[in-house]
């Protein structure tokens, strides 16, 4: 167990111990068992910014969270470990968002874990707030759990398996790095992967029929799958017309996704999310974990 900063080549979980973030420590540690990585597990005591300016009688009112955070990080520590998972930790003081995202930068660790909508702490971590901002601007991809999935998750890791992956395409430079990370992680987690395009008919440069919009579709993927040398890991492309959000989430349900995987854009210096709120919507509402990667995303 130690306190250093140092993640390269690790997964970072960003945890503030509510339910969710404990969903998304689970599937960090069994991803990091799975693809022989260590764990660096980050908490985050909430402070506004110029707390260093406090008194001394001030400063020490944070000492009780200090405490008990540190109490609650030896403990998962000790259950990474003794599944064969090296394990460090750090706890820090100040700004949720700002301080994982300094982190990140600093260290640049392969993945970034978190809960999504939690009910206490870091103000319910409510996308629009902390999960936004690393959504936007993290150095690396991002896995988000939400409180409803897992429910029933195997407590020994030997049973754990993502192995069915839906992968979410628009043709952008970031979903086409999704399609090249789910090429890579697919033989190490044993599993494959099934790509998902949904078009909108009403398109003027789609001015055929449905049929010819989904054939030239389906020949981009064939392209991008060759290219990516992801031939082995594809089981099958779907094509459809209508709303991406639903398509994907029901797609997801229909192929029983163990994770969704998508690509984020950056659009006015922002890094806003691809096809405007589809991933944030995915995000919110899927029944499964959601990996969100940039055009350079790496594992």
């Amino acid at each position: 167990m130690g306190t250093t900063a140092r993640t390269k080549g690790a997964i970072l979980l960003a945890t503030d111990f509510s339910k969710p973030a404990r969903r998304a420590y689970t599937y960090a540690l069994a991803l990091a068992s799975v693809l022989k990585s260590r764990l660096s597990l980050l908490h985050v005591v909430k402070a506004p910014p110029g707390f260093e300016t406090w008194s001394p009688s001030a400063r020490r009112s944070l000492g009780p969270l200090k405490t008990k955070a540190l109490l609650e990080l030896g403990r998962m520590v000790r259950t990474a470990e003794d599944s064969g998972v090296k394990t460090q930790y750090r706890l820090v003081v100040g700004i949720p968002e700002d301080s994982i995202l300094k982190i990140a930068k600093e260290s640049r660790p392969d993945l970034i874990a978190m809960g999504t909508h939690g009910r206490t702490g870091w103000d319910r971590l409510q996308l629009g707030s902390t999960v936004e901002a690393i959504l936007r601007q993290a150095p690396c991809p991002v896995l988000t759990v939400h409180a409803a999935i897992a429910a029933n998750f195997p407590l020994r890791l030997h049973r754990f398996k993502l192995g069915r992956l839906l992968v979410a395409m628009d043709f952008s430079a970031s979903s086409e790095a999704a399609l090249r990370l789910a090429a890579k992680l697919v033989p190490r987690l044993n599993g494959r992967a099934v790509l998902v395009h949904a078009f909108d008919p009403s398109t003027p440069r789609l001015e055929q029929t449905h049929g010819g919009a989904s054939h030239r579709a389906e020949q981009r993927l064939q392209k991008l799958i060759s290219a990516s040398q992801a031939d082995e890991a594809i089981s099958d492309k779907i094509v459809a017309p209508g709303d991406p959000v639903g398509i994907i989430l029901d797609q997801a349900k229909r192929v029983r996704a163990d994770l969704i995987m998508m690509g984020t854009n950056g659009r006015r210096g922002m890094q806003r999310l691809v096809l405007g709120s589809v991933a944030e919507s995915v995000v919110r509402r899927a029944g499964c974990p959601v990996l969100v990667v940039k055009e350079r995303g790496k594992c």
